[in-house]
């Protein structure tokens, strides 16, 4: 789980720097293209806003799976 939060992370950063990029070569700054960039630069760059609760989210997930994985009811053999 950890790999993927900082993979997660490095891939937001990398796509907001190229979006940030595609905007800036864009010499018509009313355009739609322009705009469009714009606006998801801001987008990602607002996600980076929301990570750490995503991330106190994953690890309360897993943490509360391996509670319920601890305290499940034990199963005989003959007993399904």
């Amino acid at each position: 789980m950890a790999i993927s939060v900082v993979v997660l992370g490095i891939v937001a950063s990398i796509g907001s720097v190229v979006l940030i990029g595609v905007r800036d070569t864009n010499s018509n700054t009313t355009g739609v293209p322009y705009t469009l960039a714009g606006q998801a630069a801001t987008g990602i760059g607002e996600y980076g806003n929301w990570f750490k609760i995503i991330v106190i989210v994953g690890v309360a997930a897993v943490i509360l799976g391996l509670i319920f994985v601890a305290f499940r009811p034990q199963q005989t053999a003959g007993n399904y």
